[in-house]
């Protein structure tokens, strides 16, 4: 124990951290501080489940009603200079740059051109010109993306908000009950659940009627843990800007790839930071559950940020290091996680799951086996996520489809497990393994 709290560095080091500067495997384990989930700041938003309307994100501005001329917007747009009712994603905008931001914020930047020198003048008459110009402008006025929604936080309100309905008619007395009208809320499911099967499936998804069963409720304390995950996750893994990805000027080497890589890893890292029970383990147990298991679980981190899509070229580099049946494997294996393609939030709790995991991945390198301090505790935390996603699957889908979801995570874990030990013996094998970064360095356990 020791030599792991040797790895540690200053403590003050954490509080300093810039996002444009690079790390190493202690740099991010430097300092332990209270856990806390940024509430509502300059910064961050963090959203709590409610059955509140969409005015939070948009706040009209108050008008005076008694004269026709009040009625009139007073307010620019700082997009395009259009007239503006209020304020839409922390900026006043017209409602046409409201609704473009909330389509184009999430997309990725370099995929979108300026036909011209990227400084087209937006107004009203050319907004609709140059969507790079106008996305940029948004972004200059300080326009908020993290203000925008997903769709698995919006479905979790909806079914919040049939959840409470239930609960209600629940609570009547019988005779009550007799007179209640259900029409309503079963043209809600009903139209939900058209909603959620006209969408594009990829195949062998969960068929997901089962979702608005009244018999499968979660509890409220379910509800706003599933969406402090959501945005811990949200928050951790976007921390570290991964716009630099995907712009090899060459095919790289194996060694290469890694660190650049590693800010993938990172990102992973600072999601774990924000979930509050790893945060009060002992840092030595938070640094071995990292070390023994990111290189494992990383890969379904790499499927929730690149939308279950495999990233062009990483067969053909993939096949050049080590060959093409390992390509093949785990294009493969990634593939059976499609099935959770319409619920992410599964994945991310199996990412929780698995990290508190200590039998997860045997001691690899020197090592002969590996000594928690807190050992009872993790396997407490391990249960307690468990037990979680056992009742979010259940919840979703019943009970014969969640026994289904939890076989293939757990066979998939397996495999992927293989194919990493093979990847470990290539990167042993390569004469420049010396020159990767600290962060991979330690993963890869080559001290």
């Amino acid at each position: 124990m020791t030599t792991m709290t040797n790895t540690i560095l200053n403590n003050e080091y954490w509080n300093n951290i810039s996002v444009n500067q690079s790390f190493d495997f202690d740099d991010l384990f430097s300092s332990a501080f209270n856990f806390v989930l940024p509430m509502k700041n300059e910064n961050t938003e963090i959203l709590l489940l409610s059955s509140e309307n969409d005015h939070k994100y948009s706040q009209t501005l108050p008008t005076n009603n008694t004269t026709e001329e009040s009625q009139q917007p007073s307010l620019i747009c700082g997009v395009c200079g259009a007239p503006a009712f209020g304020y839409n994603f922390d900026q006043i905008t017209c409602e046409s740059c409201k609704a473009f931001f909330r389509r184009n914020a999430l997309r990725y930047m370099p995929d979108l051109k300026c036909r011209y020198s990227s400084s087209c003048i937006i107004n009203v008459n050319t907004r609709r010109q140059c969507t790079y110009c106008r996305l940029k402008k948004c972004f200059d006025i300080k326009m908020r993306k993290d203000w925008i929604r997903t769709e698995e936080e919006k479905q979790l309100r909806q079914l919040i908000k049939l959840t409470k309905e239930q609960k209600k008619i629940n609570d009547l007395s019988n005779d009550q009950q007799s007179l209640i009208n259900f029409s309503q809320v079963l043209r809600k499911k009903k139209r939900l659940i058209i909603k959620s099967t006209n969408q594009e499936f990829v195949p062998k998804l969960i068929f997901t009627q089962t979702i608005f069963g009244f018999n499968h409720n979660l509890s409220n304390e379910d509800q706003i843990l599933l969406n402090n995950i959501t945005n811990a996750y949200q928050i951790g893994a976007n921390h570290i800007d991964i716009c630099c990805l995907n712009k090899y000027t060459s095919s790289p080497s194996l060694i290469e790839f890694f660190n650049e890589e590693s800010i993938i890893h990172q990102s992973l890292i600072y999601f774990y930071k924000y979930i509050p029970e790893f945060k009060q383990l002992h840092m030595d147990d938070q640094v071995l559950l990292i070390k023994c298991n990111l290189i494992t679980i990383i890969h379904l981190h790499y499927i929730l940020i690149e939308k279950f899509q495999e990233r062009p070229f990483i067969g053909l580099y993939m096949s050049k290091w080590i060959n093409e049946d390992f390509h093949y494997e785990m294009s493969r294996t990634r593939r059976y996680f499609n099935r959770f393609i319409e619920h992410p939030l599964i994945i991310k709790l199996a990412l929780i799951v698995l990290l508190f995991s200590i039998n997860l991945s045997p001691p690899r390198g020197t090592n002969q086996f590996n000594v928690y301090i807190n050992k009872i505790d993790i396997y407490r935390i391990h249960e307690f996520y468990t037990i979680v996603l056992w009742r979010y699957l259940i919840y979703l889908f019943g009970e014969r489809e969640a026994i289904k979801s939890i076989e293939i995570i757990i066979t998939q874990i397996l495999r992927f497990q293989n194919l990493i030990n093979i990847m470990e013996e290539t990167v042993r094998k390569t004469t420049d393994y010396n020159t990767f970064n600290q962060l991979m360095f330690s993963l890869f356990q080559l001290t």
